[in-house]
């Protein structure tokens, strides 16, 4: 046994160099038979990647961009000498769109494409797969659209409100840059802020999102879209506000009349009043006009319109009111006429004592208004009427004026005829013989 191994050592030994020369001739060998016998190879190399630029191209030159596409890599086969391609994967290859020959916008199928990222390597694309991808070309555009603000999570605390028409962004315009298509959608945008808030007086808050909205109110992804400002500061005014509880006031009463007798109808019964001052205290009714207790028939009814009655004064109407009726509950109420005599008509308040005042008129009718229990009893004897010339501008010795009624026997009668009657001026004889011994005494 020692001697077999002693033979095989020593062929290793003397051997060594000659089977190395046999491999490398066998090597050299099979390289000249693939090289003569098998000059070009196929092969397929996976996960290429498709690059989503289109410079370049007729597509480019038409101010085109890619917009989207549905393909993010995609499988070759090549054809080419093996000392060419034999290094090639998928780093020194590029799959590329095809946009050449395309002028509009729009969705596009369009064929793919592979080169190698060295110039000098020369091969034969047999196969793409998959071989066209479905692609978006758009022009990019920029346009500024007016915003507004959002703050959905923001109240007011009891008492205050938030003025939403006075609710603003600053700055109030924003630039949008993105596909023409995806623009065109674009019907209103927000500055939106979704913070909790209650408030109690004016706040400026900062914008958290920008939000876009097409006509229909659906939301519109932003995604391709940039912004120039994304940064909004929003206005929140607060004021004061208050449901009052709506009156009317009787003007030209008696001064032994029950005006608490009267009892109206008003509608709406309150409105919700505001302030933009919040030190403002707004009282719990407000007077929405004054009536002439002469004007109130038994059938009256009248309209008055706010903004009249709210004009100059601090106070806004945040109500859906406009007009407020006012109406005399005429339940039980009665109404009857009477006739005055010439001497039942008095003269108070006689400017000049130099002057007589005396009643031409010899009769007037009067309507009057009441509980019709004592309508039914009440006779002219308990109308006192009163000729008051108090301020009177009296130029002329004959004029017609107003007549004053009341009732002292019933706080709840009262008299709706505003007629005139006819007064006549004459001077006092004592005051006539002053005037001639005066004249005598100059003569």
């Amino acid at each position: 046994m020692k001697y077999l191994k002693n033979i095989k050592d020593n062929l290793m030994k003397h051997n060594l160099p000659l089977a190395v020369y046999a491999v490398l001739i066998a090597v050299f060998v099979w390289f000249y038979i693939s090289v003569t016998q098998y000059p070009s190879v196929q092969k397929t190399i996976q996960h290429v990647k498709l690059a989503q630029d289109i410079t370049g191209t007729t597509a480019a030159d038409n101010g085109l961009s890619l917009i989207s596409c549905d393909i993010d890599e995609v499988t070759i086969e090549i054809l080419g000498s093996r000392t060419q391609i034999g290094n090639l994967n998928n780093d020194n290859l590029v799959a590329y769109i095809d946009a050449n020959n395309v002028t509009s916008s729009g969705t596009k199928n369009l064929s793919i494409k592979v080169r190698s990222t060295d110039s000098n390597i020369n091969f034969e694309v047999q196969s793409v797969y998959p071989p066209t991808a479905s692609v978006v070309l758009d022009k990019y555009d920029t346009r500024e659209y007016p915003i507004y603000p959002k703050i959905p999570n923001v109240s007011a605390m009891e008492g205050k409100a938030i003025n939403s028409g006075e609710l603003t962004c600053t700055p109030d315009t924003i630039l949008i840059t993105g596909p023409s298509a995806q623009l065109d959608k674009i019907s209103k945008c927000y500055a939106a802020s979704n913070k909790i808030l209650s408030l109690e007086s004016s706040y400026n808050l900062s914008s958290d999102e920008i939000q876009l909205y097409s006509e229909d109110s659906t939301l519109i992804d932003q995604s391709g879209l940039t912004f120039a400002n994304s940064n909004f500061s929003i206005y929140i005014p607060v004021r004061t506000q208050k449901t009052v509880k709506l009156s009317v006031s009787v003007a030209n009463a008696p001064g032994d009349f029950n005006k608490n007798f009267l009892d109206f109808t008003i509608s709406p019964e309150t409105i919700v009043l505001a302030s933009n001052n919040s030190q403002t205290e707004i009282p719990d009714t407000i007077d929405v006009g004054k009536i002439l207790l002469s004007d109130l028939d038994i059938n009256y009814s009248k309209t008055f319109t706010l903004s009249t009655i709210l004009d100059n004064s601090e106070y806004i109407n945040v109500s859906d009111v406009e007009t407020v009726t006012v109406k005399l509950n005429n339940e039980n109420l009665a109404k009857t006429d009477l006739t005055l005599d010439q001497d039942r008509i008095t003269i108070s308040n006689i400017p000049d004592s130099s002057y007589e005042y005396s009643i031409i008129t010899q009769r007037m009718t009067i309507s009057v208004v009441g509980p019709e229990e004592i309508i039914n009893e009440i006779t002219a004897e308990d109308i006192i009427a009163d000729v008051n010339l108090l301020n009177a501008d009296i130029t002329v010795d004959q004029f017609n004026t107003n007549v004053n009624f009341s009732c002292p026997k019933y706080d709840n009668v009262w008299v709706t005829t505003s007629s005139k009657v006819s007064v006549r001026r004459t001077k006092t004889e004592t005051s006539t013989s002053s005037d001639e011994e005066e004249s005598t005494s100059t003569v």
